[in-house]
């Protein structure tokens, strides 16, 4: 989550050649950056750090370990489920990953105007919560950092044209909404929501942790149905993670790998923090069953907020 970016490591990697390829010189690179899909942007809020201020220094046309598929304009077939024209933006701080998701996935709704530092303010992001009136950026203690799913809910649902259809969020949780000693977690967990999806629904078409009706075909298991549902309905599920110490992204996209298995599924995000797969379009994918084991941020999310956390919104004309 925190990381600072300095310019003089991201000129030395430039100059240096160990990121750009050798055939930068012969403008291919510029031109392939050039080419990629206008993204959203903004003002920039802090010139030396955030995932704008790579500027696409790791993009690397020669990769020997990532490809950059387009998918901007990808459609959906029977392999991938995929929301196509989904425009991005890399955040401009180091603390604003939940700012951007939500930006991104206003803009892709229709909502225009808003900018990242307007919904930090909003939304109470990243604040020094022992000072009255801190600004986003001040905080500077665990669990002040970043933006928490009730930030995302209690933001959200202000929106008179929007609603929010499903979140982990529950406000004011019972004692039977929170995690103990009788639910088989660590005892690092106790005290959060209950996470929404057991592991079975990955494998499963029920979500419960007893189930014995397991798939033959991952497409057919609970967890893979509700999230093609929703991508289907043009529907991008904002979840956090344990990426970067705790980040937020959008799901916009599924890819069954043509097979039966879920072991090779993968999940396309919309990523404001895209610098590490050799190609800053704002894209990153990963693969779903190795993410879901992931899905929690023990170390940026307060109790009882860290587990499974994620929402989904629409306009409320749909």
């Amino acid at each position: 989550m925190k990381k600072q970016i300095f310019a003089f490591a991201l000129t030395a990697l430039v100059v240096g050649g160990s990121i750009v390829p050798s055939f930068a010189d012969d403008n291919t690179i510029k031109d392939a950056i050039q080419s990629k899909p206008e993204m959203i942007k903004g003002l920039d809020y802090n010139e030396y750090a955030g995932a704008d201020a790579y500027n696409n220094a790791g993009d690397n046309l020669n990769s020997k370990f990532y490809k950059a598929p387009d998918f901007y304009n990808m459609v959906s077939d029977d392999q991938i489920t995929i929301i196509p024209k989904f425009k991005t933006m890399q955040q401009t701080t180091e603390w604003s990953c939940g700012n951007v998701t939500a930006l991104m996935v206003l803009e892709n709704l229709g909502i225009k105007g808003f900018t990242e530092m307007q919904l930090a303010e909003m939304m109470g992001s990243s604040v020094d919560k022992d000072v009255e009136g801190a600004k986003p950026g001040s905080a500077n203690n665990f669990f002040e950092y970043g933006t928490n799913v009730k930030q995302l809910y209690d933001f959200f649902i202000t929106q008179k044209d929007l609603k929010v259809l499903e979140t982990s969020y529950i406000a004011n949780p019972k004692a039977e909404d929170l995690t103990s000693e009788n639910d088989g977690l660590s005892t690092a967990d106790f005290g959060n929501i209950k996470p929404t999806f057991s592991s079975s629904s990955l494998y499963a078409s029920e979500n419960s942790d007893t189930t014995e009706a397991w798939v033959e075909d991952a497409k057919d298991s609970y967890f893979v149905k509700w999230l093609t549902g929703h991508l289907k309905e043009g529907r991008p599920i904002m979840v956090e993670w344990g990426d970067w110490d705790g980040h937020w992204q959008a799901i916009v996209g599924y890819d069954n790998n043509g097979t039966p298995s879920i072991g090779d599924d993968v999940l396309v995000f919309a990523d404001p923090y895209d610098t590490s797969d050799h190609w800053q379009d704002g894209y990153y994918f990963y693969p779903l069953e190795r993410w879901f084991y992931m899905w929690q941020d023990r170390k940026v999310a307060p109790k009882p907020y860290q587990l499974q956390p994620y929402i989904i919104v629409d306009t409320v004309e749909n």
